[in-house]
C-alpha cells in the first residue's frame, strides 16, 4: 500500500511538472518569401519565465489555417527552418525564444494562422491571479491573399513585449511596428486569447476598478488605452504590484486600386506582460527632431537627447523600419565615442541617428523610428521607468530633371526629359498642366503638386518613356506650363518632388474669348457681356482681313445644347440680351471669316461663371465654376472679390452690393465662408442674403491684358434654412403605363425608346441609357440640385444615389439592362432635401424565339436546334435561364435535356446537336419538346413563358 501511495505521489508530481506553467508573452508574424508561390516564413517569438523547468514547445500546436497542424516539440523544431527553439536570455527571469516554419498556401483566401500552448505563467492578477497557470496562451495571426492586392507580410514588431512600471506613475509601451510593404497600420485592444476564438474568461481590463482607479496625476477613473494610428499603449496608472497581461492587435490596410478604397489585409496579435512594482522614481525624458522629410540619396543626421530627473544613469534605445530595410540601414551611435553598444550611461546623454538613404527607401508613408529611454534606478530592486518618442521620418524621391517643352502645331507641344534616376522601381510619371505659370518650391516635404495650384493631371506614361506629345485640347493663345512628378507604385507608394515648369505660348492666330460675364441676373431678362479679341498673330499674307466673327451660344457651361446663332459682325463685343441668367449658364464660341468670306477657324469655347449658395447656421458657403480656356486661379491676380447685399446693420438693404472680403483662390480654391466676419454682424437666419462674385483670369500671354474680369450672377440663399422642398413629379404620359405589383407595392412600369432600338442591335449589346425629366414647384426658389436614386429591383431597400442634376432632367447611362425604378429629390440652397418622387420604372423588353426545323448534317449550316439571332433580327433578349427537354413524337418519353441552371457559362441559345441524352444521333423525325424560359424583368406575368412545339430534324 505505501508503495501504491508513494508511486501514485510521484506519478501526480510528474504530471504536474509536465504541465508547468510558464509563457508571459509572445507574438507570430509572416514574412511573403516568395514572389512566384504563395509562399511564407511564420516566426514565433515567445517569452518564458525562466524559474520553469518547461520548454517552449513541450505541447505546442502550430496551426496553418489550411488543414497543415505541427504538434509537440519533436515535430515542430524537425519542420522549423532553423531545427530547433533558439533561446536568448533577457534578464529578469525571462529568456525569448523564437523558431520559423515555412508554409505554401494552395490558393487566394483569408487565413488565421495560430499557435496554442498549454501554459500562462501563474499569478497573472487580470486573468484570474493565482489560476492563470490553468489558461493557455495563444496567438493569432490573420493573413489575407489577394492577387489583387499584391505581394504582403504583415506587420514586423521591433520592442519586446515584456516591459516594467511603477504602481502610481503612466506606464507606456509601444511595440514598434513597422510595414515592410508601407502599408498602413491601425492599433486595437482586443481579449487575450486561449484557442482559436476563444477568449480568456477570467480576463479583467486594466482600467477595471478592482484592478486600478488611479491616475498618476492624482485623479480617477484610470486610463487604459491605445492610440488607433501611433500604437502607443498608455495604463495610467497602476495600483498595485504585480504581473498583468493584455494583448492588442496591429492591422495593415492597403489601398486597392481595384475597389478604390482601403482594404483590411489582416493583423497580427501581441499578447504581452507588464510587471508593476513598488518604486520611488520619476521618468527619464527623451529629446527627438520634428518629424522631417529626406530626399533618397541624401544622409540623414540627427542628434537624440536623454536626461533624468534622478540623475540615473539612461538607456536609450532606437528602434523601427530604417534599422530593418535591406539596403542601407539606419545607424544608432553614442556619442562621442561612435560605439553602438547599448548600455546605461551617466545623464544627460546625446545619441546620433544617421542613416545613408537610397532610391529603395522611397515610400509614401514615412517610417517610424521608435526611440525608448530607460532609466537605471541606484536602489538595484527597484524597477526601471522607460518613456518613448517617435519621430517620423519620410523618404521622398528626387524630381524628375531636363524637362523641356516645343511646339509642333498649332495644336500640339512635345514635351521631353531625361532618363528618371529611379527607373529600376517602375515609378509612372505623371503629366501635369495648367494655363500660366504658377511658382512654387518643390522641397520640404511639399511633394508631387499642391492642391488648388490649377495644375491637371492630363497624362502618365511608363519610366521608360521620356517624351510626351500633348494634344489635348490646346488653345491659341494661351501660355501653357507643365510639370512632371514621379508617381511609385503600391504598395509602398510614394510621390517624388515635381520637376522645374516649363511653359510655352502657342501663337494667336484665332480670336480668343476674353469675357462672358453676366451683367443682369433675371429669368427672362437676363444679360450677357460677351468680348473677345482679333486673331493677333494670324499671317494676314494668307488670310487678310477685316474678319467677320460670328457669335454662337450654347445652353451650360459645356456641351452643344441650344447652339443658336447671335451676330455675325467686324466688332469684338456683343451684349447677349434675354435670357435665364438666374437659372442656368451658357457659353460661347466664335468664328472669324477673311474678307473672301472663307470660314478660317473657331475660338475656344467659353463659358460664363455659375455661382453656387449654400446655407448654413448663421453663415453662408459660396462655390463657383467657370469652363475657360484661361486660368481664373492665377497669382499675378490670385483674388477673386466677394460681393454681398444686406451689409447694413439691419441687414435691409435689398438692393445695394458691396465689396465684403476676397478669396485667396490660388490656395484656398474657388470657395468662400460668409459668417458676417468681414463687418462684426453674424447673418441673420430670417432672411436672404444675395452674392456675386468677380473672378480675375489670365491666359499667361502679355499680349492679352489681363486680368480678365469676369461676374457670375446673383444668388440668394437663407441661412439655416430648415424648410424643404417640394418634391419632384416625374413626367410620364398618363397613357402610357402598367402598374404591377413589386417587393414592397404597386409600381408603375412606362415604356421608353430602348425597346425600340433593340432590333438594330446585335444580340449581345448591352449599353442603354434611361432618359428622366421631371417638373418641381420652387415655392421658395431656392433648389439648388436635385438627387436621382435608382433600384434594380424597385424595392425600397435598394435605392442608391446614382447622380445629381442642376437641371430637370437625367441620363442615367453605361447600364447592361433597362430595368429599374427611380425616385427623385430636390436640395435647395441649404442643403434640405425633399421628400422623394413617386417611384417610376422602366423594363426590359423580354423576347425569346425557337425554329421548328434544323439540319444537324455536318455541313456548318442550321446544324443545331438554336433559339433565334442575327441576321433574323430576332435576338434572346434578358434571359435569365432556360430549361429545355425534348421528347417523342407523341411526347411520352423523353430523349434529352438541357438547362443553364448552375452553368458557369450558360448557353442561352441551346444549341442541342439533335442527339440524345446519351450522344446518339437522333434519325430524322418529328419531335416534340417544351422550353420554360425565366426573363430578367419587374413584370411577374412576363417573368417566365413556356413554350411547347415540335421540331422537325432533317439529315
Amino acid at each position: 500500500m505505501l508503495r501504491k501511495i508513494f508511486v501514485l505521489l510521484l506519478l501526480t508530481f510528474l504530471a504536474t511538472e509536465a504541465w508547468a506553467t510558464h509563457i508571459r508573452a509572445g507574438e507570430l508574424t509572416a514574412v511573403r518569401i516568395s514572389q512566384s508561390s504563395l509562399r511564407y516564413r511564420f516566426t514565433l517569438v515567445i517569452y518564458r519565465d525562466t524559474e520553469s523547468s518547461i520548454q517552449v514547445g513541450s505541447n505546442g500546436i502550430m496551426n496553418f489555417g489550411q488543414g497543415r497542424i505541427i504538434r509537440d516539440k519533436p515535430a515542430l523544431e524537425a519542420a522549423s527552418v532553423e531545427g530547433r527553439f533558439i533561446i536568448t536570455p533577457i534578464g529578469h527571469q525571462t529568456e525569448k525564444v523564437t523558431i520559423s516554419w515555412e508554409h505554401t498556401f494552395d490558393g487566394p483566401g483569408v487565413f488565421v494562422v495560430s499557435y496554442t500552448e498549454e501554459n500562462r505563467n501563474g499569478g497573472i492578477i487580470n486573468l484570474g491571479g493565482a489560476t492563470s497557470d490553468s489558461i493557455p496562451f495563444h496567438i493569432e495571426t490573420v493573413i489575407r491573399i489577394d492577387p489583387g492586392l499584391d505581394v504582403n507580410g504583415t506587420p514586423q514588431l521591433t520592442i519586446p513585449p515584456i516591459d516594467r512600471g511603477c504602481v502610481g506613475a503612466r506606464f507606456i509601451h509601444n511595440p514598434g511596428a513597422y510595414d515592410p510593404d508601407g502599408d498602413s497600420l491601425a492599433y486595437k485592444m482586443v481579449v487575450p486569447l486561449q484557442d482559436r476564438g476563444t477568449e480568456v474568461i477570467p480576463y479583467l481590463p486594466l482600467d477595471d476598478p478592482s484592478i486600478s482607479k488611479i491616475r498618476e496625476d492624482g485623479g480617477t477613473p484610470t486610463n487604459f488605452s491605445i492610440d488607433p494610428i501611433t500604437g502607443d499603449m498608455i495604463w495610467d496608472a497602476p495600483e498595485f504590484a504585480g504581473e498583468y497581461n493584455i494583448a492588442f492587435i496591429i492591422e495593415e490596410w492597403r489601398y486597392s486600386e481595384l475597389t478604390g478604397r482601403y482594404e483590411l489585409l489582416g493583423y497580427v496579435t501581441r499578447d504581452m506582460q507588464i510587471l508593476i512594482e513598488d518604486c520611488d522614481n520619476e521618468r527619464p525624458l527623451l529629446e527627438v527632431p520634428a518629424d522631417t522629410c529626406i530626399e533618397a540619396g541624401q544622409l540623414l543626421e540627427a542628434v537624440i537627447r536623454g536626461t533624468d530627473p534622478d540623475n540615473n544613469d539612461i538607456l536609450v534605445e532606437s528602434f523601427g523600419g530604417p534599422f530593418r530595410v535591406n539596403s542601407s540601414p539606419a545607424q544608432f551611435f553614442n556619442l562621442p565615442d561612435m560605439s553602438q553598444d547599448r548600455d546605461f550611461r551617466p545623464q544627460p546623454a546625446e545619441y546620433l541617428f544617421k542613416w545613408q538613404t537610397n532610391l529603395s527607401h522611397v515610400r509614401r508613408r514615412p517610417y517610424e523610428v521608435q526611440f525608448k529611454i530607460t532609466d537605471d534606478p541606484f536602489d538595484p530592486d527597484a524597477p526601471n521607468l522607460t518613456d518613448f518618442k517617435r519621430w517620423n521620418v519620410t523618404v521622398v524621391a528626387p524630381a524628375p530633371k531636363g524637362l523641356t517643352a516645343n511646339i509642333v502645331t498649332g495644336q500640339s507641344i512635345e514635351l521631353n526629359w531625361d532618363n528618371y534616376v529611379g527607373g529600376n522601381l517602375n515609378p509612372r510619371i505623371e503629366i501635369y498642366r495648367r494655363v500660366e505659370s504658377y511658382d512654387f518650391q518643390p522641397e520640404h516635404c511639399n511633394v508631387g503638386i499642391p492642391a488648388n495650384s490649377g495644375y491637371e493631371l492630363i497624362d502618365d506614361v511608363a519610366v521608360s518613356e521620356t517624351s510626351y506629345l500633348d494634344d489635348n485640347d490646346l488653345r491659341p493663345g494661351v501660355n501653357y506650363c507643365y510639370r512632371i512628378v514621379a508617381e511609385f507604385p503600391l504598395p509602398e507608394g510614394g510621390t517624388s518632388y515635381a520637376s522645374a515648369e516649363v511653359c510655352v505660348t502657342i501663337p494667336l492666330d484665332v480670336p480668343t474669348i476674353t469675357n462672358v460675364s453676366v451683367e443682369a441676373t433675371d429669368n427672362t431678362n437676363g444679360e450677357m457681356y460677351v468680348r473677345w479679341t482679333s486673331p493677333l498673330e494670324i499671317d494676314q499674307t494668307l488670310f487678310p482681313g477685316p474678319y467677320t466673327y460670328e457669335l454662337i451660344r450654347y445652353t451650360g457651361q459645356n456641351g452643344g445644347s441650344n447652339r443658336t446663332l447671335l451676330t455675325s459682325t467686324q466688332d469684338t463685343v456683343f451684349t447677349d440680351t434675354g435670357l435665364n441668367t438666374k437659372d442656368r449658364p451658357y457659353h460661347y464660341q466664335v468664328r472669324f471669316y477673311d474678307a473672301g468670306n472663307n470660314l478660317i477657324d473657331s475660338s475656344s469655347t467659353a463659358s460664363s461663371v455659375w455661382l453656387d449658395a449654400f446655407g448654413n447656421v448663421k453663415s453662408i458657403d459660396l462655390s463657383w465654376t467657370a469652363d475657360v480656356p484661361w486660368s481664373n486661379q492665377v497669382q499675378s491676380s490670385p483674388y477673386h472679390l466677394i460681393y454681398r447685399n444686406r451689409t447694413d446693420a439691419a441687414a435691409e438693404d435689398v438692393d445695394n452690393f458691396v465689396l465684403i472680403d476676397s478669396a485667396l483662390v490660388t490656395s484656398q480654391g474657388l470657395k468662400y465662408h460668409d459668417d458676417g466676419s468681414f463687418n462684426g454682424i453674424e447673418l441673420k437666419e430670417d432672411r436672404e442674403y444675395c452674392y456675386f462674385v468677380t473672378t480675375r483670369g489670365s491666359y499667361g500671354n502679355p499680349i492679352i491684358p489681363a486680368p480678365l474680369i469676369n461676374d457670375s450672377q446673383k444668388i440668394c440663399v437663407q441661412p439655416n434654412d430648415e424648410e424643404a422642398p417640394e418634391k419632384p413629379i416625374i413626367d410620364k404620359d398618363p397613357d402610357n403605363g402598367k402598374e404591377i405589383i413589386g417587393p414592397d407595392g404597386p409600381l408603375l412600369i412606362v415604356d421608353n425608346e430602348n425597346c425600340d432600338r433593340l432590333s438594330t442591335e446585335p444580340c449581345g449589346f448591352a449599353n442603354f441609357t434611361n432618359t428622366l425629366n421631371w417638373t418641381v414647384q420652387d415655392t421658395q426658389n431656392d433648389i439648388a440640385r436635385y438627387n436621382i436614386y435608382y433600384s434594380p429591383t424597385g424595392a425600397e431597400a435598394d435605392y442608391e444615389l446614382v447622380g445629381t442634376s442642376t437641371q430637370t432632367t437625367f441620363r442615367h447611362t453605361g447600364l447592361n439592362s433597362i430595368k429599374g425604378c427611380y425616385k427623385i429629390s430636390a436640395l435647395d440652397r441649404s442643403n434640405n432635401e425633399s421628400e422623394l418622387s413617386d417611384p417610376i420604372c422602366f423594363d426590359n423588353c423580354p423576347y425569346y424565339e425557337l425554329p421548328n426545323t434544323f439540319t444537324p448534317n455536318g455541313d456548318g449550316i442550321n446544324d443545331t436546334f438554336r433559339a433565334f439571332d442575327q441576321p433574323n433580327g430576332k435576338c434572346p433578349r434578358f434571359v435569365s435561364s432556360v430549361e429545355f427537354r425534348v421528347f417523342d413524337r407523341w411526347g411520352g418519353t423523353e430523349i434529352f435535356n438541357y438547362t443553364t441552371r448552375g452553368t458557369g457559362e450558360p448557353n442561352l441559345f441551346i444549341d442541342w446537336d439533335g442527339r440524345d441524352k446519351n450522344g446518339v444521333e437522333l434519325p430524322s423525325g418529328t419531335y416534340y419538346y417544351t422550353a420554360t424560359v425565366t426573363f430578367d424583368v419587374l413584370d411577374p406575368s412576363k417573368r417566365k413563358q413556356e413554350f411547347k412545339n415540335w421540331v422537325k430534324i432533317i439529315r
